[in-house]
């Protein structure tokens, strides 16, 4: 029984504190946040789990094989995805759902600015991004999956111009 309190009181500490008002930045803000520096979007494979022995000459990105690496170069455009990404975050929090337990990242973007990398690897199935920073998981939150159309397009059409 005292489980099951502890488990309650818990899960309403957490959902008390996910709850914080939070509103998707300007896109002038994001324009200039991300007009320069490195900007990397990536295919990743969420079929293979990181445990899992590693191909010869796989690129991984903490533990999750690299299919598709396409450089943003316009800082429109990196806004739109980094906008698309905050929208599903803040749609995330409008309307919360249970998380699936599965964590299978098939995005994820990269930021290096000076000597800060950011990765967030996101996973749209169970919609959470896990936020590393200088290779370091520094945390995470939650997501919709409305972002996942954005994000395929932009590597579709990086796939059709090589």
């Amino acid at each position: 029984m005292w489980r099951i309190s502890l488990f309650l009181v818990f899960s309403i500490v957490l959902l008390g504190c996910s709850r914080e008002p939070r509103t998707v930045a300007p896109l002038a803000q994001l324009l200039e946040r991300f007009k320069t520096g490195e900007f990397i979007l990536y295919r990743l494979n969420g079929d293979r789990y990181p445990s899992e022995p590693i191909p010869d000459g796989t690129e991984l990105l903490h533990g999750w094989e690299i299919l598709q690496t396409c450089s943003i170069a316009s800082a429109g455009d990196r806004a739109q995805l980094i906008q698309a990404l905050e929208a599903g975050q803040a749609d995330a929090r409008r309307n919360p759902e249970p998380s699936v337990d599965c964590f299978n990242p098939r995005h994820a973007i990269r930021t290096i600015d000076g000597e800060t990398t950011t990765d967030r690897l996101i996973c749209f199935e169970c919609r959470n991004i896990m936020i590393w920073t200088n290779g370091e998981m520094t945390g995470g939150n939650a997501t919709s999956d409305h972002p996942q159309v954005i994000f395929d397009a932009y590597l579709e059409d990086c796939e059709a111009s090589r």
